[in-house]
């Protein structure tokens, strides 16, 4: 249905344009010169909506854009949360971060040693906290933050840190970076000049790198040593 209406109104607009260049034929030159740009143009508006409408993908994302309002509150609200948390507060952490990736590691040793590796992305920041019991397992959740490229969320996209337990030392090695192709359809101009605001109306949108980090849980009666930070300790 919606490609008949389409194809009426195609042939609506290049009657119109051969209607224009028929009429009067006893006009001035000036003006006769005049139609037959404006004829001439409206033909070349239907061949491009054709063209449009033939090379459309035949998949359609309707993934909301963030506008870059948006993007900015979700950026300082991360910011935010990661101070509360060198702060000792994890309340609503969940409401900002999402876990990617739950680890745990069976531990009867007295002492742990965390190491942290430097990738790509730098080193990851670790947290960690003590159970009120002492169940003989460490547990480690990886929190990631939304990240947005030109306001497109792609944090499915970030790989997960590799936590290695050996012995009594816990490596954690910072996730590689990501790698990111993804093409947008704009209005053309023969749409956008007749649009409202012209051409000129598409949003100037940034990126936000979210923010991420390793959450421990370890027994209550353990030795912890490495570049962590503790929360209510």
């Amino acid at each position: 249905m919606i490609n008949i209406v389409l194809l009426l109104v195609i042939f609506v607009v290049v009657s119109s344009g051969i209607g224009i260049l028929r009429s009067n034929t006893k006009l001035s030159l000036g003006t006769r010169k005049i139609r037959w740009i404006l004829g001439g143009y409206t033909m070349i508006l239907a061949i491009a909506t054709v063209i449009s409408l033939s090379i459309l993908p035949n998949h359609k994302n309707d993934e909301k854009i963030a506008t870059a309002a948006e993007m900015s509150s979700i950026e300082d609200a991360q910011t935010k949360a990661i101070d509360n948390l060198y702060s000792g507060n994890v309340v609503d952490l969940d409401k900002i971060f999402s876990e990617k990736k739950k680890w745990s590691f069976p531990f009867n040793e007295k002492s742990l040693d965390i190491v942290l590796t430097e990738g790509e992305t730098g080193i990851m920041s670790v947290f960690a906290e003590r159970k009120s019991e002492n169940d003989g397992e460490i547990e480690a959740t990886y929190h990631v933050g939304k990240s947005y490229i030109d306001g497109v969320d792609f944090t499915d996209k970030v790989h997960s840190p590799e936590l290695l337990l050996n012995g009594q030392q816990l490596t954690v090695n910072n996730p590689a970076l990501v790698t990111v192709s993804f093409s947008r359809f704009s209005p053309g101009f023969a749409y956008s000049q007749f649009s409202k605001g012209g051409h000129f109306t598409q949003e100037n949108r940034s990126s936000v790198i979210g923010r991420d980090f390793i959450l421990l849980k370890v027994p209550n009666d353990i030795e912890i040593n490495g570049d962590i930070s503790w929360i209510n300790e």
